[in-house]
């Protein structure tokens, strides 16, 4: 019997790298780079593993590097992460039946019950390539050659003086599309309007954007050039709303936003801040984090990934960057952002997006609520459209299930 390391997820020959329809991307965009964790999560010869668009990677750092190949021995499929055993720092063997791999390759270099066998330097787990950079890990999954791991991240994250400090992370219960749909568009705001954040920033916020056009494809910025793929939603382009009436069988209802502008000022004017959203799921937004009265010392950009776990489930990281001179500098960043921000901005903020998310999951998961097709969008979803066409034209192929076809 002749065995083989299947592809997971590949698609058939030159349509590996085919642009993919959105609405069919469940599992997510083949051939690009996704941050997998956290740095600090991978300790020296610990073995850790992950989901990541239906895969199990099995991961393990070797003199500080960190490799990853598929978890599932090739003999008989054992998960090798259930038991995992290394007889040296640079293999994994299976404990089922003690098929040995090299983590460097996935190469099988032994078999206890058959030391000559003619699988042996042949046979390979998939090997998934690894970069490690500003505190997290980003593994590739695909079969091209990987392109810059920069051309898969909001803009910034990588420059030499943005120092970065990940915090929070965690699965959330639906699709991932839900979460980068609702990513920067700022209508999704209306959840925001009471939390804690705004309070402490005494920030007004508003709950609501009305276009200024009737083109709902107008008023982003497009990157569709060299380097990453996605667009930027510049928050002074269209009308912000801080109030809105509306009547119902005689009765006025009144909604209002925590703070009104012409009273509080706030820390960062609205108008100043603005969004990007890059393929295949990154967001950064910002400036951020003032200190209350003083504007200036919005210095953070926001960096949230929705990474695909499988098809009811993403992975959501965040990360905060801010450009720094010297270490003193870092220093004081990574503190104030591990002393202050972590709590105040996911608590206080972003947790909201996980109750959105999640309440959404359901209506999508059903049959026939695909996306695009039993959606009610109004001009508003500007911001949703564009960036499903941007996902659309600019993906490197489609994610399907291990064996699964296109």
């Amino acid at each position: 019997m002749t065995m083989s390391a299947a592809r997971p997820g590949a698609t058939d020959g030159a349509s590996a790298s085919s642009p993919a329809r959105y609405e069919d991307a469940v599992l997510g965009f083949r051939n690009h780079w996704y941050p997998a964790m956290f740095s600090s999560d991978v300790r020296e010869t610990e073995i850790k593993t992950l989901r990541v668009l239906g895969e199990d990677i099995l991961l393990k750092r070797v003199d500080g590097r960190v490799y990853g190949v598929r978890d599932e021995c090739l003999h008989r499929g054992f998960q090798l992460s259930k038991k995992p055993e290394c007889f040296t720092k640079n293999t994994v063997t299976c404990w089922f039946h003690g098929f040995t791999y090299n983590l460097a390759d996935g190469g099988l270099v032994g078999i206890p019950s058959d030391p000559d066998s003619k699988l042996i330097g042949k046979l390979k787990l998939r090997s998934y390539p690894i970069e490690e950079h500003k505190g997290m890990l980003f593994v590739f999954i695909g079969d091209i050659e990987p392109p810059p791991l920069s051309d898969d991240l909001p803009p910034e994250f990588l420059a030499e003086d943005m120092h970065v400090v990940p915090f929070h992370q965690q699965e959330v219960a639906s699709n991932w599309r839900i979460a980068a749909d609702s990513a920067s568009e700022l209508n999704h705001t209306f959840i925001h309007k009471r939390d804690a954040l705004l309070d402490y920033w005494r920030q007004p916020l508003p709950f609501a954007e009305i276009p200024r056009g009737n083109n709902p494809y107008e008023g982003w910025i497009l990157h569709e050039g060299p380097g990453f793929k996605g667009f930027t939603d510049a928050f002074g382009d269209a009308i912000p709303v801080f109030e809105y009436k509306f009547e119902c069988d005689g009765e006025v209802g009144v909604v209002r936003a925590a703070y009104d502008p012409a009273v509080e000022p706030g820390s960062v004017a609205f108008g100043n801040m603005e969004a990007t959203l890059a393929l295949p799921c990154g967001l950064r937004i910002g400036p951020w984090g003032a200190n209350p009265g003083d504007p200036e010392s919005a210095n953070y950009w926001h960096y949230e990934w929705y990474v695909p776990v499988d098809e009811t489930h993403h992975r959501y990281l965040i990360a905060w960057g801010s450009k720094v001179a010297n270490a003193e500098e870092a220093l004081r960043v990574e503190h104030d952002v591990r002393t202050r921000w972590s709590y105040l901005e996911y608590e206080g903020f972003n947790a909201s997006d996980i109750t959105a998310n999640e309440g959404s999951q359901r209506a999508y998961a059903e049959d026939g609520y695909e996306f695009g097709e039993k959606e009610n969008l109004s001009r508003s979803d500007g911001y949703v459209l564009t960036w499903r066409r941007i996902a659309a034209k600019h993906n490197r192929g489609l994610q399907v299930r291990y064996g699964g076809k296109k």
